[in-house]
């Protein structure tokens, strides 16, 4: 059983996409039979993106990260996050399930926030409503939405979603939706709904904002390497500037693990490596600042690589 160290809540994000899998394509029964693995081992939550296809030579250069040629023109696909949620909720008994982020541009915000409730209520409350922006042109062109204006569309969704999943009858009239006496009935197991978290990659002022304004939870990537302090400081600032108390907001960062002895990791990961005790101190040093929940990209995200990570976090005890 894992206790790690300072009572912080550790996670895993699951497998989703194309090759992920130990170079393989996961089955959704794989997806299903990690979820349970994590449960068993005692970590306390397991993540799911919200991608359909995307192509990564040209998304990733757009975060400054460079992929090689050989990628040109390829294309990578996903399991659907939501059909996935739902799977996940009934296979699982007691673990956290949460969303990196679903994409409120991907599907009209009141459907949103009826499917959030519905996955709340069949994990009986367990649910992490995880929402975003999104962030690859690539698969917004695939699949016909309109990537300008994401984020005024997402600060739209926001106003829609979050009082419907509080038990509110919602009227509004935006440039983007609009609703007349919305609401989400039959309501699910928690009066004001699952906790909604925003994820940031490059948060700039509207983003933190909205962050401070909607979110119970807030999340960091750092799989690109990014820097926790400098990401915390920043939402320290936004929240107060706009009257926020910091310690209200549940602080979660996402981080790359490699185990020892794995292949190469893709372009544009930068996750933790080297030893199994090198891997738990520079962890540890990341659970004693200011961070609530850690959810790992794991490599390699196969059953085996859980199992070597589970040695790594006892580590911890």
């Amino acid at each position: 059983m894992i206790m790690p160290k300072l009572g912080k809540k550790l996670g895993l994000l699951l497998p989703m996409k194309e090759g992920i899998y130990g170079g393989k394509t996961p089955s959704g029964d794989d997806v299903l039979a990690m979820a349970r693995q994590c449960e068993a081992i005692g970590l306390d939550s397991v993540w799911l993106v919200d991608h359909f296809l995307h192509e990564p030579y040209a998304d990733e250069k757009a975060f400054g990260h460079d992929f090689p040629e050989e990628w040109l023109g390829r294309k990578i696909g996903f399991w659907e996050c939501w059909t996935m949620a739902s799977a996940v909720s009934v296979a699982t008994q007691s673990i956290e399930i949460g969303t990196l982020v679903t994409n409120t541009g991907y599907r009209n915000p009141a459907l949103l926030a009826k499917m959030a409730n519905t996955v709340d209520e069949l994990s009986h409350g367990r649910l992490i409503f995880g929402v975003g922006a999104g962030d690859f042109p690539s698969e917004y062109h695939m699949y016909g939405y309109d990537w300008e204006k994401r984020v005024g569309k997402f600060e739209e969704a926001l106003k829609i979603i979050t009082p419907m999943l509080r038990g509110e009858e919602v009227s509004f009239q935006g440039e983007f939706y609009n609703t007349v006496n919305a609401s989400v009935k039959p309501h699910g197991p928690n009066p004001k709904g699952p906790p909604v978290l925003i994820g940031m990659l490059d948060g700039g002022p509207r983003m933190s904002r909205l962050v401070t304004t909607y979110a119970d939870h807030w999340n960091c990537w750092l799989v690109g390497g990014r820097d926790y302090d400098s990401c915390l400081s920043m939402i320290q600032k936004a929240c107060e500037q706009h009257h926020r108390e910091i310690d209200t907001l549940q602080k979660n960062a996402a981080i790359g693990i490699a185990m020892p002895h794995a292949t190469a990791c893709p372009p544009g990961v930068k996750p933790l490596s080297g030893s199994p005790y090198e891997i738990a101190d520079r962890l540890a040093t990341l659970l004693s600042k200011d961070v609530d929940h850690i959810v790992i990209w794991l490599h390699p995200m196969t059953p085996s690589g859980l199992d070597a990570l589970g040695e790594t976090l006892a580590l911890l005890d």
